[in-house]
C-alpha cells in the first residue's frame, strides 16, 4: 500500500508519489475483505428488522448519500477550478452508480408505483453497479486508500450493495422475475436521458458512448463507431445492462438460501 507524505484530504493533484499504487493491490484485497465481513454482519443482525426499519434506513442512507455527494462534488470542485480553471463534467450524477440517490429517495419518500420500481432497482441494478465498482475500485487510481477520495467511493459503493441487499434479505422486495422488470424500468428511463447528454456533448456517462472499460465490447463498440453505426452501441449497452440485471437476480436466491439454513440450525 502507497505510504507516501499527504493529508487524507488532499487533493489527486497534490499526492506526490501516487501513480495508482494501490489499484488492484493489497488496498484493493483489504477492502474487498472487510466489506465482506461487514455486510455479513450487518444483513444477519438486520435479516429481521420490520418493513418500518428497514424504511428508516433506506431513508437515513439516501439522505446520507445526496450529502456524501455534494460534499464530495463541493470539495472536488473547489480544487478543479484553482487547478483547471473548469468544473469537471465527469462529477455530474448522470452515471449509474448515481442513480442509487434517486431511488433510495423515492423508496424512502414517494409513494405507489414510483416506490415500488425505485424499490426494485436497489434490489437489482444498485447490487450489481456496486459489486462491479468494488471489484473493480476505479478511484484507487487517483487517490490512495487512506484519502479521503478514495474513502468516498469504497463508502459508497458499499452502501449499494448493503441497501440492495438489506430489501432482499429482510422480504422488504418480493424477489420474483417482475422485480427485474420494475427496476430496468428506472435504468432504462434514466438512459433516456443520459444518452442524447453523452451524444451531444461527447461524454460516456453510464458506457453508452464507446462501453469504454467492458471487454470485448469495447471493441465492438469502436468496430461500430469506425462503421459510422455509433447510434447503436447505446442498443448494446442496454442489451448488456439487462443481461446484468437478471445476472444477479440469481444472487439474492443464494442469499436467501443461505439465510434461511443459518435460521433452521
Amino acid at each position: 500500500m502507497f505510504r507516501g507524505s499527504y493529508n487524507f484530504f488532499d487533493y489527486k493533484y497534490n499526492i506526490e508519489g501516487y501513480s495508482g499504487q494501490d489499484f488492484g493491490g493489497t488496498a484493493q484485497w483489504l477492502y474487498l475483505a472487510i466489506s465482506f465481513i461487514l455486510m455479513v454482519l450487518l444483513l444477519f443482525l438486520l435479516r429481521k428488522s420490520s418493513r418500518e426499519k428497514v424504511l428508516k434506513i433506506i431513508k437515513g442512507i439516501s439522505l446520507f448519500l445526496v450529502v456524501l455527494y455534494v460534499g464530495k462534488t463541493t470539495w472536488e470542485t473547489i480544487y478543479d477550478i484553482k487547478y483547471t480553471g473548469s468544473f469537471n463534467t465527469g462529477l455530474l450524477p448522470l452515471d449509474t452508480c448515481s442513480i442509487v440517490m434517486l431511488a433510495g429517495m423515492l423508496a424512502g419518500f414517494a409513494k405507489g408505483k414510483i416506490q415500488k420500481i425505485s424499490e426494485c432497482w436497489l434490489a437489482t441494478g444498485s447490487v450489481v453497479g456496486g459489486i462491479a465498482t468494488m471489484v473493480v475500485l476505479n478511484a484507487f487510481k487517483y487517490y490512495p486508500f487512506f484519502s479521503f477520495g478514495a474513502f468516498y467511493s469504497m463508502i459508497w459503493h458499499f452502501l449499494m450493495v448493503f441497501i440492495g441487499l438489506l430489501l432482499i434479505v429482510t422480504n422488504y422486495v418480493e424477489m420474483k422475475y417482475s422485480t427485474v422488470i420494475n427496476g430496468f424500468i428506472l435504468q432504462f428511463v434514466f438512459s433516456l436521458v443520459v444518452i442524447p447528454l453523452d451524444f451531444i456533448f461527447n461524454w460516456d456517462f453510464m458506457m453508452f458512448l464507446n462501453l469504454g472499460g467492458i471487454p470485448i465490447f469495447e471493441d465492438v463498440a469502436t468496430k461500430l463507431t469506425s462503421l459510422n453505426l455509433q447510434f447503436l452501441n447505446p442498443a448494446l449497452m442496454l442489451v448488456l445492462y439487462f443481461v446484468a440485471f437478471n445476472i444477479v437476480f440469481l444472487i439474492p436466491l443464494g442469499i436467501k438460501k443461505i439465510f434461511r439454513k443459518k435460521e433452521n440450525v
